[in-house]
């Protein structure tokens, strides 16, 4: 008997949820949380799992096509706050679910139109002034989807008008699911073939002698020799002035090896802290703190405790307080949110947060690119952050094991 699960499809003005099966293949493979790709009447659209059923609503329910991601890209507790904000607020499941997604993962399905040319038996039509847009532009460009038409073509009924060319065969469709537009970012790199004292008794022939070439050739074996593993290519570009024609080379012969390497879009790469200490606490914060402390022991017992709400003007210490509840919920192998204002989004706030906890802050906000939130996303889905820091959409981070929401004035 197939596995059974409810989806909800990324298709607009479409609520409610919808039950399909998994076919052989894909057993064991997908849960609750995953993104997939599911029929959708005549397309192919993305879906969320929400959970399987043991019983469809439908007699014949049709098959997942693809899992687009490997791991899953909701939380439990983010399945579960999205059906209870759709519950709330009246809006449609998926349009809550999306809002948890990050930007370029998400997408709708489209239709692909090409050229095509009907059986000669049959009359050429005249075409009308849009339809030849449509022809004109298809013919310069090949294959276009509905999204780049729109773009081609803006305030325009396109679509009903090109209708006929359909139907006398002018023009085929053909409905598809755009691939996420934001993937993981690789970067060329380089490292020996073999062991340094192996390599050194084969480097020979690394050019003529006396040439610009044999400079740099050595310059980049000299670079490697003291490098334990695989180097960005830019880095030995800047230590040798060697190109990637000379690495080619030194590969031909067995050198060195080429491969790739993913890497983070780290918006806080550039920016620079020094690591400090927690200084010592004044009386009012020492009073407030062993209280917040009370509350999470209370919690690792299994007892619920109210959010704690903090009185304080500016400067009078707050910021210190959520850090020690950072740092006590971290220990605890769970990770914080800190929702602040994107105006109070500066690089000082942020410097505060990374100096006590470095290598752990992950920083969510609009003005960052496609792929540094995309990026910062995966990290946090993966558990490699402890605190993400932004306003309020970064309450929609996939952490595993979240243990703290601070919402900051």
């Amino acid at each position: 008997m197939p596995t059974f699960l409810e989806i909800v499809v990324n298709v607009p003005h479409v609520e409610g949820v919808f039950h399909y099966h998994l076919p052989d293949d894909m057993e064991g493979q997908v849960h609750p949380g995953h993104l997939v790709e599911v029929p959708f009447g005549k397309q192919q659209v993305q879906g969320v799992v929400l959970r399987q059923v043991n019983q469809p609503s439908v007699q014949e329910t049709r098959p997942v096509s693809a899992l687009i991601d490997n791991s899953v890209v909701l939380t439990g507790a983010q399945l579960a706050l999205a059906e209870q904000m759709a519950t709330d607020t009246l809006a449609p499941l998926s349009a809550c679910i999306n809002l948890m997604l990050p930007a370029g993962l998400s997408q709708m399905g489209d239709t692909l139109y090409t050229l095509h040319i009907p059986p000669k038996s049959r009359t050429k039509p005249a075409p009308t002034d849009l339809q030849r847009r449509v022809l004109d532009l298809l013919n310069k460009r090949g294959p276009l989807t509905g999204r780049q038409v729109d773009r081609a073509i803006p305030r325009t009924r396109w679509r009903q008008a090109i209708r006929p060319l359909i139907d006398r065969g002018y023009l085929a469709v053909k409905p598809i699911l755009p691939a996420p537009n934001v993937q993981p970012k690789s970067v060329r790199t380089v490292r020996l073939a073999s062991s340094p004292a192996i390599i050194e008794t084969k480097m020979v022939d690394l050019g003529r002698k006396g040439s610009l070439a044999l400079d740099r050739r050595e310059a980049i074996m000299r670079y490697l020799l003291e490098e334990p593993g695989p180097v960005e290519v830019s880095w030995v570009y800047a230590a040798s002035g060697g190109n990637l024609q000379d690495l080619r080379y030194l590969a031909e012969r067995e050198l060195v090896v080429l491969g790739e390497s993913q890497i983070w879009r780290d918006p806080l790469e550039g920016i620079e802290f020094i690591s400090k200490e927690p200084p010592t606490l004044t009386r009012d914060q020492d009073l407030v703190w062993k209280e917040i402390m009370s509350g999470f022991e209370a919690i690792q017992l299994g007892k619920p405790q109210a959010p704690y709400l903090l009185h304080g003007v500016t400067g009078s210490g707050k910021t210190e307080i959520y850090l020690r509840a950072v740092n006590a919920v971290i220990q605890n192998k769970r990770q914080a949110i800190i929702l602040v204002p994107e105006i109070a989004l500066t690089p000082q706030t942020v410097r505060r947060f990374l100096a006590r906890f470095p290598g752990q802050v992950g920083l969510v906000h609009s003005g960052l690119s496609t792929g540094e939130r995309y990026d910062t996303w995966r990290r946090a889905r993966q558990g490699d952050l402890g605190v993400i820091v932004g306003p309020r959409s970064a309450l929609f981070t996939p952490l595993p094991n979240l243990g703290l929401i601070v919402v900051d004035e």
